[in-house]
């Protein structure tokens, strides 16, 4: 509880600073569109999706509208966000979609087709059966090998991500697609999402909790 108070503080004092005015509305993306400044929103929301380690059904998000912002001006907001989130002063690292898997697998994905990806999984010793789904088969090997190892000394940006990467709902209605995740020691905490003419950048807070407490178990982190 303590830790959890910190950084709710810390996130509040940072957007003080910055002059963007704290909101509260059930449909975020949906709505900020008629905001003509900067916004942020703290809440609590559910997704039905499996619990583990990493997921619980119900969770705290950040979310943060900023109109009119370029690419470079996101990676430059999420410098800042994160040096005043963990109070440090550091660069963090940025890499593309195709430089983790050449990094790391030593291959390109935008060569491969689905039958290439395939042969490339069974050599990682991954014996399933995805078809012709490109995206599956990258999405395999990425989070068996690449995922883990993202972020680790100092905080990563992935840019450059496939259109439908991250291609989930947010508010029940609005979908949204990833432009950038953030990574911090393994652990996927933020994204820049867009939509239209909406650009998130959405934090899970308790992942946050997470790194500043040194914990893989998203558990350990929550309020009972």
């Amino acid at each position: 509880l303590p830790a959890r108070e910190t950084l709710y503080r810390n996130v509040r004092e940072f957007f003080a600073l910055q002059k963007i005015t704290e909101v509260e509305t059930s449909l975020f993306p949906l709505n900020i569109s008629a905001y003509q400044s900067p916004v942020f929103q703290i809440s609590q929301q559910c997704r039905d999706e499996a619990t583990d380690r990493r997921h619980r059904t119900e969770f705290s998000v950040l979310q943060w509208s900023q109109p009119d912002w370029t690419s470079e001006q996101v990676l430059l907001g999420l410098d800042h966000f994160l040096m005043a989130i963990f109070a440090g002063d550091f660069e963090p690292e940025r890499r593309t979609f195709r430089q983790a898997f050449i990094q790391r697998l030593s291959f390109d994905p935008e060569k491969l087709s689905a039958a290439d990806l395939r042969q490339e999984a069974r050599r990682l010793g991954l014996n399933v059966s995805l078809g012709e789904d490109r995206l599956a088969w990258l999405k395999l090997m990425f989070i068996h090998f690449i995922e883990p190892t993202l972020g680790i000394d100092i905080p990563l940006y992935l840019t450059d991500l496939p259109s439908k990467w991250r291609d989930t709902q947010y508010d029940g209605s609005e979908r949204l697609n990833s432009n950038i995740d953030v990574y911090i020691d393994g652990i996927k905490v933020g994204s820049a999402l867009s939509s239209d003419q909406i650009l998130s950048i959405v934090f899970g807070l308790d992942r946050l909790l997470m790194i500043i407490l040194e914990t893989r178990q998203i558990e350990k982190v929550m309020c009972r």
